[in-house]
């Protein structure tokens, strides 16, 4: 019989059987006897260790499934597992709520709270809860969905190398549940219309729309599976391709500011600062241009290389009355050198801002239109039938060709005139609009397919995140379709512990450690016209303090 080791100072913990029925059977009603105990075992807590005594009884009933000796659980603890259910819930949190890798988590524990436990460990325990959470969840999914009575479908697939297979992911919008998840090595519309057959049949219930994005393959597969239940085009996915055609040239605005103003001397050799005078002197103006082209977009909004130019112009203006400070002649030479330069180069690239300006009105305009959610698909559509007008319009004054069933697809590049921006925006809405209104008249209908984009998203970065930068291609396949199941789960402790439990006694709930980690960033402030960087009065304390010497 094992001994208390000395180190464990805490009472001994002895399990018993408690129940309202008293010392019966609970299948037979027969009566149960006390059998042993096995003398003790150590369990690990994250409040240090216990020795719990383990008491083991049988039915007295020979035909009866507990006729053989059974143990009574400690209730913190899960059967035959040497860690209690505390330290098994911390390091479900801390890998799939806090994306931490195996290493790290093993360090965490013992930094925190003591409690030392091994790699393999970790990788087990975080293995059984995805068995357990997919049980949990197939449950949930289940019983949500035949209540509902009816799936609003939601679909995608991510690939993340090219070449590779996809994952693709089916769910159901009124729930907000993952139905299914494939990996497919290619999704021809036959493929898609089983999986939503199968859909069907799993659930017992109908699929009364789908919502996606406007791939040929979905779209043939959803008319082939039911061409009655109507198909939402994901809202997003087509202002997104109105907005590439004006983000191909505003990409390529901000990479020619970009590549120039690195070029500039001061700013090449400010490193150089400390043992060059010249470059010393002008440090703050070459960290003033840095912050002004490191601007960054959000796609609908902000255009960064907009911003860049703008940036340069307010540079340009607060230099300018630099030029009548007493400098002498080299230094006077420099400075109207790096203005000649900077509005050079915003002469350069004022055509092709011009032609984004002229761009972003029509891109704000169809979206204000989209955005009216309160109005029916007859009246979004006449005024989007209106916006097609007006570039049809402006079209057909310069005599090009406005008809959306001659025009031809032509990839984004900055090189397109703003006649064939037009041109290419009047064929999306024509080719986006048997499904681009359809969610209006269905308040129950989503108008984007967002929530699958975010699902991939926040499952890449959960692998990103334990992989580092290494390819993640492989580990994505094997266990994203597992993890899209499991990503919405509820990962409190509480919750944790009742899924690790299933049927047993509920863990009391410990007060926990919350754990945050903070990381210093330096990062540069681009709205240098809104905020002050002080680098001007810097530039301005420099030139002073050469002219007392």
């Amino acid at each position: 019989m094992p001994a208390k080791p000395n180190d464990i100072r805490t009472a001994t913990r002895y399990t018993y059987w408690d129940s309202p029925e008293e010392f019966t059977c609970p299948l037979c009603n027969s009566k149960l006897r006390h059998e042993f105990n096995n003398g003790g075992r150590r369990i690990e807590t994250m409040k240090g260790p216990l020795w719990v005594v383990t008491n083991y009884y049988s039915c007295t009933n020979q035909d009866c499934e507990m006729h053989k000796a059974f143990p009574a659980v400690y209730p913190s603890t899960i059967k035959r597992k040497r860690f209690a259910l505390d330290v098994w819930a911390k390091v479900i949190q801390h890998y799939f709520k806090h994306h931490l890798n195996y290493s790290l988590i093993v360090e965490l524990m013992w930094d925190d709270w003591e409690v030392s436990i091994s790699r393999g460990t970790v990788k087990h325990i975080c293995e059984y809860f995805e068995m357990s959470g997919k049980q949990y969840m197939d449950e949930k999914v289940l019983n949500d969905v035949k209540s509902s009575g009816k799936i609003v479908l939601s679909l995608d697939g991510a690939q993340p190398v090219k070449k590779e297979p996809s994952l693709w992911v089916f769910s159901d919008r009124l729930t907000g549940h993952v139905l299914i998840a494939r990996n497919l090595e290619s999704a021809p519309a036959s493929k898609l219309e089983g999986l939503l057959q199968e859909i069907e049949e799993l659930y017992e219930v109908p699929v009364v729309a789908v919502i996606s994005d406007k791939q040929r393959n979905i779209v043939n597969a959803v008319k082939s599976f039911n061409r009655k239940i109507p198909h939402v085009f994901c809202q997003y996915h087509f202002l997104d391709h109105i907005a590439e055609l004006i983000a191909s040239k505003d990409s390529h605005l901000k990479t020619t500011i970009k590549k120039a103003v690195r070029q500039l001397s001061i700013v090449a050799k400010s490193n150089l600062a400390d043992s060059n005078d010249l470059y010393k002197l002008f440090l703050p103006i070459s960290e003033e241009l840095k912050c002004a082209i490191s601007a960054r977009g959000d796609r609908f909004k902000i255009f960064p290389g907009i911003e860049c130019h703008a940036n340069l112009k307010y540079v340009v203006d607060k230099l300018e009355p630099f030029r009548s400070y007493p400098l002498s002649p080299k230094l006077s030479h420099s400075l109207g050198s790096l203005i000649n330069a900077l509005t050079t180069l915003l002469s350069e690239t004022q055509q092709l801002r011009d032609e984004i300006t002229s761009l972003i009105p029509d891109l704000e305009n169809i979206r204000r239109i989209f955005g009216k959610r309160a109005n029916r698909s007859q009246f979004i559509q006449k005024q989007i039938d209106k916006w097609v007008y007006k570039l049809q319009s402006r079209l057909k004054r310069r005599s090009l060709e406005y008809n959306p069933h001659n025009i031809k697809w032509q990839q984004s590049s900055h090189k397109l005139s703003c006649e064939k921006v037009w041109q290419q925006w009047i064929r999306l809405v024509n080719s986006y609009r048997e499904g681009l209104f359809v969610a209006y008249d269905d308040d129950q209908l989503e108008f984007t397919n967002n929530a699958k984009e975010q699902l991939f998203h926040r499952s890449k970065h959960h692998f990103r995140s334990l992989m580092g930068r290494e390819n993640i291609s492989r580990i994505f396949l094997e266990h994203g379709g597992l993890y899209s199941q499991l990503i919405d789960i509820d990962y409190s402790k509480k919750n944790v512990t009742s899924i690790l439990l299933a049927s047993e006694t509920p863990l009391t709930e410990f007060s926990r450690r919350n754990f945050t980690a903070q990381y210093a960033m330096v990062k540069r402030t681009w709205r240098i016209r809104e905020i002050d960087t002080g680098n001007f009065a810097q530039f301005e304390e420099n030139l002073r303090e050469l002219g007392s010497t």
